[in-house]
């Protein structure tokens, strides 16, 4: 019995495994393994427990234009009908095997082989139950997306319609093996879903102990028997699927699946944590960090996801013959990449073709620049080179004299039917505060500014007396445009609306981008919501508990996160001791009990119950408003010499000094609306270990950070906020300290971990990626908006116009006709006939008055929208020199450090 799977070298460690496993039950079986990536010197074939195949022992033709095709999941899915045909040609017995690497066998397979040698096809479904409604992933909509069959397994046995198959399978997966939901693609697996209607006989394997993943878990639950066998159910576990395990954290089952906690399931925990060890032991901390052949280009061109599209799109319509991992395949794509795009995709405007893929294949941009061949082609050209460096790779941007400078206002102003209004938001926020909704406010301006959006800040009078931040604003000023985002939480939103007063918000789109911290929104503050027309929400966690409450439409916007340049924190600058520094920082505003410090204490004192190993930093805000929070604190810290308490006398920068210095980042908290400190320290590449509960999931996982793991507890009485039914997090101090210990003995694997966390939340959260999302929903906001007056207040000119035009058009009321007959009569019409030509001249004049004014009015409210966008680029200009100075600052060494330059991150 031939049994096979598909790795890049870096999993040779699963491969391993599996292997091991099936020759354990199958000794006299052959294990193949093919490696689609180059391993010399680094896999010795002879001392593996399979044998090794290459890519060129299949003679796969158009194998190196595949691997540019493909990333590596497609890649390995793709070349499966190739490796099929190869082990069957082999296969004493005349069937194949397949079987994904990240599996394990716990018991013989032979009643498997005997069903492929019977049926010559044998499929794998996702469940043979109905999976549960309860909310969480994945559900049967991510089971149809993915396809009927899970094709990490597949048995074929020889003959004309596996022949026929294979080669129908390999004509498809040659150029559609691709992940595209919107196209209905899944890589390798929706392919099968047509099979069985083609074949003249195939089976369906519905033993629930085969097959066993997070998908179908729910009603295949893992235990032991007292002899140690395992048991799916009430039948033998057979094989495992450790589909997206991670085996630095054996306790989550799969970072693609929410439904299954391991700690809940002490035998799955076990099978869990077994599985990790083998893996540890064949090596796989060792070979994850082993590159991957086809990731760059000849000259190290990183190809992205984005190229490989492009590519793709390429080849339908061009001939590239040579390999783009040579110098002259790589010369000749990026030419072709860099070529005109069609006119329909803003070519004449000098958009190229990789850029026009790019702007296909996003939705944000999409949104954000609509018409490529109307004004929004050189806006698109201008964001790609103001905005789009790192995400537009150097050699594909077109060099700057393909841009157009930004289409500058006529000085004749439009009619009043084809005028648009003019496109900006007006944000509102505590600018000037060191409250987290003003540094809410704060990152949305600069992700706006990042979308190529014009702002008109408005800074809200500071509830607290630290006035530390210089964003230049125009304070409650009238004027504006016609969209409002207001940084302002339910809780003190009426407050603001009275300051501001009702025109603030007439004739305008008022977005309300609040944040809330629990699961259960509290009914108290609904009223806040006759204020907004829709709602924005940082996380799904803060969205869903909107939602619940009400019809105002709600859109998870992710929270931009930006951090300065922070030059690397001595110990010495905060009084702190040596030693390698976890750090948690937080605000007694915020509720002692929700931010949990002394839970971060009580792990911390687990895990290094001594000094000399690690210390533990609490940065504290507002402590002096809470006086018996802030002693409760101080009495968990006790007198332990590696723990320090810094109180709120910091200045706002150094926050971020302290987590750009510190080693890891803690977060034991019970609930979080998003995480902002958190998603920082990811930022700046640290580890960050943090309750794996709450808002934070939007950006944390189980492959690029530490998740403790916690259960649900009520919230109770007596706890700010008020919301005694809600339900968070009470996390595992234990498991905490476990993962503490993980970090601080094993820096190389946490700073792999941390640099995919690093790279994850900069692609998904920062400024630019967040402001072109921003931009696309207020650009559909405004379609929707009717054209009206361009600001808060009308200019005093305008009102006067408005008022003579009015009167022009009502004219002079004739008196009313008498019943004068005879003479009087007669009289009448005489003198109205010799007034005629006098009353037409004067209805000429009324009508070129009226025109002028018309003409007049037009023209004043263009001067005022104008005004306003003058006004956003002015304040832009100055956010960007005050960044400058900002970043200068930070990189000028600081008084007393003499010629020691800043350190480095």
């Amino acid at each position: 019995m031939n049994v096979c799977t598909i790795i890049a070298k870096n999993y040779v460690a699963h491969a391993r495994v599996l292997a091991r496993s099936f020759a354990e039950h199958h000794p006299d079986g052959r294990f193949y393994v093919l490696v689609i990536d180059d391993f010399d010197g680094y896999i010795t074939p002879d001392d593996e427990p399979f044998a090794v195949v290459s890519p060129g022992d299949l003679q796969i033709e158009p194998f190196k234009r595949m691997a540019a095709l493909y990333d590596v999941l497609e890649l390995c899915t793709a070349v499966k009908p190739w490796l099929l045909r190869w082990v069957l040609a082999s296969s004493p017995d005349g069937i194949a095997v397949y079987l994904d690497p990240d599996m394990r066998i716990y018991a013989p397979l032979h009643e498997l082989f005997a069903l492929v040698h019977e049926h010559r096809l044998v499929l794998s479904p996702h469940n043979v139950d109905a999976m549960p409604r309860d909310g969480n992933h994945p559900d049967e909509q991510d089971i149809l997306s993915a396809g009927a069959y899970n094709l990490g397994f597949l048995g074929i046995g020889s003959g004309a319609f596996a022949e026929e198959l294979l080669q129908w399978w390999a004509e498809r997966l040659e150029n559609d093996c691709i992940v595209d939901s919107e196209r209905g693609l899944f890589v390798d697996q929706r392919w099968i879903d047509l099979v069985p209607a083609m074949a003249p006989s195939f089976h369906l394997l519905r033993d629930r102990g085969f097959n066993v993943a997070y998908w179908n878990l729910a009603s295949r639950p893992i235990s032991r028997t007292a002899e140690g066998a395992w048991m799916a159910g009430d039948v033998p576990l057979r094989l495992f699927h450790f589909s997206g395990f991670d085996h630095d954290r054996p306790r989550t089952l799969s970072k693609h699946q929410d439904r299954i906690h391991v700690h809940e399931h002490l035998d799955l925990a076990q099978l869990c944590e077994d599985y990790a060890c083998e893996l540890s032991d064949a090596g796989a901390h060792e070979v994850m960090s082993w590159p991957y052949t086809y990731a760059s280009t000849a000259s190290g061109l990183p190809l992205t996801t984005d190229i490989r599209r492009a590519y793709r799109e390429l080849l339908a319509d061009v001939e590239l013959d040579r390999s783009i991992y040579e110098p002259s395949g790589e010369a000749e794509l990026i030419a072709q990449l860099n070529a005109p795009a069609a006119p329909r995709s803003g070519g004449e405007h000098g958009v190229t073709r990789y850029l026009a893929s790019l702007h296909a294949r996003h939705a944000h941009l999409r949104r954000a620049f609509p018409d490529l061949v109307g004004v929004d082609g050189p806006r698109y050209l201008q964001w790609v080179h103001s905005h789009s460096r790192g995400e537009v790779p150097e050699p594909l941007l077109p060099p700057p004299a393909t841009t157009r400078a930004r289409p500058q206002p006529s000085a004749t102003p439009e009619a009043p039917a084809s005028r648009a209004r003019p496109f900006g938001v007006n944000v509102a926020g505590y600018l000037d505060a060191e409250l987290d909704e003003g540094e809410v406010a704060r990152q949305a301006i600069a992700a706006l500014d990042a979308g190529g959006v014009p702002v008109l800040p408005v800074g809200i009078p500071a509830r607290d007396i630290r006035r530390r931040h210089g964003l230049v604003h125009r304070g409650l000023w009238p004027g504006g445009f016609p969209i409002n985002l207001v940084c302002v939480n339910a809780d003190a939103l009426p407050d603001f609306a009275a300051a501001v007063g009702p025109e603030f918000f007439k004739g305008r789109d008022t977005i309300g981008w609040w944040c809330w911290e629990l699961s259960q929104f509290p009914g108290r503050w609904l009223g806040s919501l006759r204020h907004v027309d829709e709602l924005w929400a940082s996380s799904h966690f803060v969205a869903d508990a909107l939602a619940a409450v009400t019809s105002v439409p709600v859109t998870r916007v992710p929270m931009p996160v930006t951090v300065p340049s922070c030059p690397h924190s001595e110990p010495e600058r905060f009084g702190l001791p040596p030693g390698f520094s976890f750090l948690f920082s937080y605000d007694y505003a915020s509720a002692l009990a929700r931010k949990n410090p002394v839970g971060a204490i009580r792990a911390f004192l687990r895990a290094f119950p001594e000094p000399g190993e690690a210390i533990l930093v609490l940065r504290s805000a507002n402590a002096k408003d809470h006086p018996d929070d802030h002693a409760r604190v101080r009495r968990a810290a006790g007198t332990h010499r590696h723990i320090t308490v810094l109180d709120d006398d910091l200045e706002h920068v150094d926050n971020d000094r302290l987590i750009a210095g510190c080693d890891c980042y803690l977060s034991l908290h019970r609930s979080e609306g998003f995480g902002l400190d958190m998603a920082k320290a990811m930022v700046l590449g640290k580890p960050v270990i943090a309750t794996g509960y709450s808002g934070n999931l939007d950006f944390m996982r189980a492959d690029n950070s530490w998740l403790v793991d916690y259960k649900l507890v009520a919230v109770g009485p007596g706890i700010d906020p008020d919301v005694p039914d809600a339900r968070w997090a009470d996390p595992d101090t234990e498991h905490a300290a476990v993962l503490m210990r993980e970090v601080f003995l094993e820096p190389q694997s946490a700073a792999l971990r941390a640099q995919r966390g690093a790279h994850s939340i900069r692609r998904t959260h920062s400024p630019t990626t967040v402001g072109l999302q921003m931009a696309g929903l207020l650009r559909d906001i405004g379609t929707r908006l009717p054209e009206s007056r361009g600001g808060w207040e009308d200019p005093p000119a305008l009102a006067l116009t408005r008022a003579a035009d009015e009167l022009l058009r009502a004219g002079s009321q004739p008196a009313p006709a008498s019943a004068a007959t005879g003479t009087r009569a007669s009289l009448r019409r005489l003198v109205l006939r010799m007034m005629k030509p006098h009353i037409t001249h004067q209805r000429r004049v009324d009508r070129a008055l009226i025109d002028a004014l018309e003409s007049l009015r037009v023209h004043l409210r263009a001067l005022t929208e104008r005004g306003y966008e003058v006004e956003a680029l002015t304040l832009l200009g100055l956010r960007e020199l005050q960044r400058r100075v900002d970043d200068l600052n930070e990189r000028i060494p600081e008084a007393g450090q003499g010629d020691q330059g800043p350190g480095q991150n």
